[in-house]
């Protein structure tokens, strides 16, 4: 680490806001006290500025919706300036839960990992990390050596802030475990976000809304063309049998009683309902291939 890089609180200040954040849920304008305001050559710039749920739109207008179909609460936003006029921004999203901090974070991936974190990736001067309920981005307008330091160097300060590492979605528990693609793996709750993954209709045919946990998955080697697997959870078994019955008639009118049929591009889809567990295999390349798949899921428990 480089002298004087980070200018931090005394270890008593930054265990009270810790403490703070994660035992009494403070809000994350509390970071502004324990974040750096310096990292190499950047220094803070502007006030800092929290958003919650009704003026997310203010700062991010058309990405907000992306936020919005998680259980999002707030976003800490702090800008640096920099050398020539760069300009590095660092965005702490409070998702509300360590699995809703996975999904925003899972339905983006792109990069290779960072290290830091739970999850991480950074490419192209853009770090994104989740820690336990937060989603982190650091961001550089001009990538070079020193501005990457900045960013990774500000990011690992960041996540060692965070408190402690949150479980996953239990939803992920259903899925086979041979030849799944774990970087591929997603979980959201929207129609947004399925057809940003796999586009199935330019309606919600399947009826996806917050009430309902989703987890899209690829398998197979890569790179030949995946196999997918999308799990629904819906709050009762009800929705689960409409939403099923919507998809056949939209996406699948000549399946047979199995659910299983062939598409115009000779690969197999194959719908099936557990409970209230709705999973549907696409582009399988043989019939076999779509059952087999959709036996090895696992028996939701709730």
């Amino acid at each position: 680490m480089r002298a004087g890089l980070y200018a931090t609180p005394v270890l008593a200040a930054v265990a009270m806001a810790v403490l703070f954040l994660h035992l009494q849920g403070g809000t994350v304008g509390k970071l502004g006290e324990i974040i750096p305001r310096a990292v190499g050559d950047w220094h803070a710039a502007g006030d800092d500025a929290v958003y919650d749920r009704q003026t997310l739109y203010d700062y991010m207008d058309g990405g907000a919706e992306v936020y919005l179909a998680f259980d999002f609460r707030e976003v800490f936003s702090r800008k640096y300036a920099g050398p020539a006029g760069a300009e590095l921004s660092l965005d702490v999203f409070d998702m509300g839960s360590p699995a809703e901090a996975f999904g925003i974070f899972s339905c983006d991936r792109a990069d290779p990992p960072a290290g830091i974190g739970q999850d991480s990736e950074y490419g192209f001067g853009l770090l994104r990390f989740r820690q336990g309920r937060y989603f982190v981005t650091v961001g550089v307008s001009n990538e070079d050596e020193a501005a990457a330091d900045a960013v990774l160097g500000l990011g690992r300060t960041v996540a060692g802030l965070l408190g402690p590492p949150g479980p996953g979605p239990d939803l992920l528990e259903l899925l086979p475990a041979a030849d799944l693609r774990p970087d591929r793996t997603s979980f959201f709750h929207s129609a947004v976000n399925l057809n940003n993954r796999y586009f199935i209709a330019a309606e919600n045919i399947l009826g996806l809304d917050r009430s309902a946990d989703c987890v899209f998955a690829e398998y197979g080697p890569a790179p030949a063309e995946p196999v997918r697997l999308l799990l629904v959870r819906y709050p009762d078994g009800a929705r689960a049998g409409a939403a099923l019955r919507s998809f056949l008639a939209s996406y699948l009118p000549e399946a047979g009683p199995d659910g299983l049929t062939r598409t115009e591009n000779g690969t197999w889809v194959s719908a099936l309902l557990r409970g209230n567990v709705l999973s549907i295999v696409f582009e399988a390349p043989s019939p076999d291939l779509a059952r087999d798949l959709q036996a090895s899921v696992k028996t939701p428990s709730k």
